[in-house]
């Protein structure tokens, strides 16, 4: 029997906070006195890596800003985790899903912005060191250490406002850090994304909806950032299943793998998306 399932992972993310999506442009500076700073991190010298003038994903080229001064906008955040913990950042960094830091479409790397939950007022500093996000019209793309402590928990559409800080406002931790050594480029060339072989790994399927939700949640806390939820008739009745996905390659579907059994999920299995 063919089970047609609909997906609507960002649905339920909304419904678990009630967060209401909006974009815009704003121009107006705010002090970052009030925000929280990451430990272990300062100003320091534009990346060797991810800074070329202009680069091109999926047919749309972006031009990478020559200074982050004045940067300031408002628009959606997403956020990624543990699909891509351990993974090389586009400013040839490795991601850390716990460290504030954060991926811009258009910044310079590395910077730094002080991102504001519209929503709640909460605000934190990150550290732009990646690219992206490029599957969402999102402004910016936060670490799950990030999102969490901005109280996001949907994985797209929080309404945020970033403004991009100068080192000469950085707050004087930040100024007084040493310098971290830049990391070299790497010799291998990444792998282009197939995104026409996506693959999925179920975590299960339910016929009791509260149940599903509840996996749901439970992934999305743990950094499973492309957690969906589907819904289908079978046989009469309704059934819940819930995935992660697409994954575009092995590291993602391993990364993924070992989450599921470091939290006691080991009844998953991998499928093909169409």
């Amino acid at each position: 029997m063919t089970i047609n399932w609909r997906f609507s992972g960002v649905l339920l993310a909304s419904m678990t906070m009630s967060l209401v999506a909006c974009s815009g442009n704003s121009a107006k500076k705010e002090a970052v006195e009030s925000a929280p700073v990451p430990a272990g991190v300062s100003a320091e010298a534009r990346a060797e890596c991810g800074n070329d003038p202009a680069y091109t994903i999926e047919g749309k080229t972006y031009q990478v800003l020559d200074s982050a001064a004045g940067y300031a906008e408002r628009g959606t955040a997403a956020w990624y985790g543990a699909e891509y913990q351990g993974t090389e950042t586009a400013g040839c960094e490795v991601f850390d899903m716990y460290g504030y830091s954060a991926a811009h479409r258009t910044l310079p790397l590395p910077s730094f912005a002080k991102v504001t939950n519209q929503q709640n007022g909460k605000n934190i500093i990150v550290r732009i060191n990646d690219r992206g996000p490029f599957e969402s019209g999102d402004l910016i793309q936060l670490s799950f250490a990030a999102a969490n402590a901005l109280g996001i928990k949907a994985k797209s559409g929080a309404p945020v406002e970033v403004a991009a800080i100068p080192p000469e406002q950085l707050p004087p931790e930040l100024q007084a850090a040493p310098k971290p050594k830049a990391m070299p480029p790497l010799v291998k060339t990444a792998e282009p994304v197939d995104k026409s072989k996506p693959y999925y790994v179920i975590a299960g399927t339910w016929p009791d909806r509260n149940t599903s939700l509840d996996m749901f949640v439970r992934l999305t806390s743990v950094g499973l950032a492309k957690t969906e939820m589907a819904t289908a008739q079978q046989e009469g009745r309704e059934m819940y299943q819930v995935r992660v996905g697409p994954l575009y390659n092995q590291d993602q579907i391993d990364n993924v793998k070992d989450i599921l059994q470091s939290n006691g999920l080991a009844n998953f299995k991998v499928v093909a998306g169409k």
